[in-house]
């Protein structure tokens, strides 16, 4: 599974790789409101449902999880800062910054990790993952808008 996991991250990685500089461009607002208004219409009054509190085991999980699978784009801080970043069509989320980490509701949130984000490289895990999986990596994402620092439990 660890295997098929780094390739789909390598896949994520490259899948945006046609610019040599990472740039936001001019209606990348419009763009994000229009993909916010399309996951509106989407999920109905599911959008503003809210999703429970994480628990200890979801937390560790998505820390496990987040350098490996989101790292590349994201940055292993979840900061959208990262080592190559010339390689991605569009900035990636910072999920540090509370502004860009709550533009989308949480189911919205919580649906772009299952289903991708047409048109960018974050593709959907929801035939890679586990829906618990799944859950614990946007817990985590959660988690980095209202920390300092992320949160690295002993790997053994």
């Amino acid at each position: 599974m660890k295997m098929i996991c780094l390739l789909w991250a390598g896949v994520l990685l490259f899948a945006g790789c046609s610019r040599n500089e990472q740039t936001q461009l001019p209606d990348q607002h419009a763009r994000l409101e229009k993909l916010r208004q399309q996951l509106r219409q989407t999920l109905g009054e599911k959008y503003h449902e809210p999703i429970p509190s994480a628990t200890s085991a979801q937390l560790k999980r998505g820390s496990e999880l987040f350098p490996e699978l989101c790292g590349g784009c994201h940055g292993v801080r979840g900061d959208g800062k990262v080592e190559h970043p010339g390689v991605l069509l569009h900035q990636p989320s910072n999920f540090t910054d509370k502004a860009q980490a709550t533009f989308f509701s949480e189911q919205a949130r919580l649906y772009l990790i299952r289903k991708g984000s047409p048109g960018t490289a974050m593709m959907g895990w929801e035939e890679v993952l586990p829906e618990d999986d799944i859950l614990a990596l946007y817990m985590y994402v959660r988690y980095l808008c209202h920390s300092q620092e992320p949160i690295f439990f002993n790997r053994e």
